[in-house]
């Protein structure tokens, strides 16, 4: 009873950052069992597995659950707190009970999630209006999605602020260069919420109140405009996916950074940088979700233009992974190298789709089809869940104490990038054939492809418990068992010995502060 007491009441920021991983970790199956049932559905062409309204409410709740409740909770909340005090020499976040009261948010806000999916909100991810108004969707299941959104906002807010002070609060202003790139991600990371959140929950609160008190702030017929919404959601909804992915980035370039040499133009200072051009950049490009709105040419122009500006730091980043790892000394055969190569290649083609929808025209053509699809869960589903995995592989002997078996970690990369490319790279051919997205029907001549992309999301899910099996497996060895180490912080069992796993982990002289690399 002692143990589950000092469990709930915790103000350690490692135990903290333990509970919000097991908490995306249940989230991301439950958001992965609905995508199963999604694809089991395609495998019929015309719906007769799951009704079309079960399917609405599986496709609405799959995108969130698996953005506010998988991916945030264990790249920000996770590792985030787990590393943010160590890299900065620090016994615990500056706000420890503000980052309890963040992480036990998420409590309420997933009942509330999973109380929308029983009462039924289908509405999509985006919950457009006039689509999630009360004239389309009386369901009360929208209005419990929207505030479970609300509380999942404020857990974000007050975990961004707490990142914020922490992190401000140990920078050497005059010496940048020793500060680690992981706590510049989070820092970045922490801005892009602190800014675009708000946006989100007032258009939330808007809506709201147009379903329950007769406002029309995006009710045409009260002198509203349905699109006010959209700008307002992708004024949040971009920055959201660099959300994911910048702690992602900064958990690679320490990573690529540790294994290899680096020179001035592919290191530190370009890393940085290009992640700071990143944040600028995605931050005004919200609307090359919106060219379909009529929006006029010189918009379009820009919103195109800007957004194919975003690959130059997006390929300074990746020719620098790229430059370190031919400089590493780690072995071919090492699985953290196999992930930083499948992270750099999914997200890179994720990134090309990107820059062909990036172009005003051809996203005319290619909008709310299969490609789209294809495009997003390369970039956010397949790179952002394949930085998970590498900071799990990378950082998994210090949180645990114990190694993980390098056979087995092999194994689970080649099945997860068969998995992984079987699903999704199908669906670009659906968006060129012009396969609307978000439709349970389809023609039945693809339905041996639909076949084909099930199988490879039954792969997926398949590794996906594969790893899980994996940490299991580490924990239950008793001959790798290293010790009492854990939330005391005592490093000195730790750092002494030889991880089977990647034997150039404990190879070098390990500063937590600043990360200084002595080979």
């Amino acid at each position: 009873m002692s143990i589950l007491y000092s469990w709930l009441f915790t103000l350690d920021h490692k135990r903290i950052g333990i509970l919000y991983t097991l908490l995306g970790v249940w989230s991301g199956f439950v958001g992965l069992s609905f995508s199963i049932m999604i694809r089991m559905n395609f495998l019929e062409p015309f719906y007769n597995i799951i009704s079309s309204d079960c399917y609405n409410f599986l496709i609405t709740n799959h995108g969130i659950i698996m953005i506010f409740f998988f991916l945030m909770p264990i790249l920000i909340g996770g590792f985030g707190n787990y590393l943010i005090p160590l890299l900065c020499g620090l016994p615990d976040l500056s706000l420890p009970r503000l980052n309890a009261l963040s992480a036990w948010l998420l409590i309420p806000s997933l009942i509330f999630l999973i109380l929308s999916i029983v009462i039924g909100a289908g509405i999509g991810w985006t919950f457009y209006p006039p689509l999630s108004s009360s004239v389309y969707s009386e369901s009360l299941g929208v209005d419990f999605l929207m505030f479970s959104l609300h509380v999942a906002g404020v857990s974000s807010i007050l975990s961004s602020i707490n990142f914020i002070c922490t992190i401000c609060s140990t920078f050497d202003y005059y010496n940048i260069g020793r500060s680690s790139i992981i706590l510049w991600s989070y820092l970045f990371t922490s801005i892009l919420l602190l800014v675009s959140l708000p946006v989100l929950a007032a258009a939330i609160t808007m809506l709201l109140f147009d379903r329950n008190f007769g406002s029309a702030f995006f009710d045409p017929m009260g002198g509203g405009d349905p699109v006010l919404f959209q700008h307002m959601f992708w004024f949040f909804g971009h920055p959201e996916v660099y959300v994911l992915i910048l702690p992602g980035f900064g958990g690679v370039s320490h990573v690529c950074m540790n294994m290899g040499a680096a020179v001035d133009a592919f290191g530190y200072y370009g890393l940085l940088f290009a992640m700071f051009s990143i944040v600028c950049l995605g931050s005004v490009v919200w609307g090359h979700h919106m060219f379909s709105v009529g929006l006029d040419v010189k918009t379009a122009v820009f919103f195109s233009s800007v957004t194919m500006i975003i690959g130059v730091p997006t390929g300074i980043k990746v020719f620098s992974w790229l430059y370190m790892l031919l400089n590493s000394h780690v072995s071919l055969w090492d699985p953290i190298l196999w992930w930083v190569v499948s992270f750099i290649v999914l997200f890179t083609l994720g990134g090309v789709t990107g820059v062909i929808l990036s172009a005003c025209v051809l996203d005319s053509l290619l909008h709310d089809t299969w490609f789209v699809v294809a495009h997003f869960h390369y970039v956010m589903s397949l790179g952002s869940y394949s930085t998970i995995i590498i900071l799990f592989i990378w950082w998994w002997p210090l949180i645990s104490g114990v190694s993980l078996n390098k056979i087995l970690l092999q194994a689970h990369c080649v099945i997860s990038n068969i998995g992984f490319n079987l699903c999704f790279f199908p669906m670009h051919y659906f968006g060129l054939c012009g396969l609307p997205r978000r439709v349970c029907v389809y023609e039945p001549s693809y339905s041996w492809v639909n076949s084909l992309c099930s199988v490879g999301s039954l792969v997926s899910a398949f590794s996906g418990c594969f790893f899980v099996f994996i940490l299991w497996e580490s924990l239950i060895q008793d001959n790798k068992i290293l010790g009492s180490y854990g939330a005391s912080g005592n490093f000195s069992n730790l750092m002494s010995y030889p991880v089977p796993y990647h034997s150039s982990f404990f190879s070098f002289n390990y500063n937590i502060q600043y990360e200084t690399v002595v080979f």
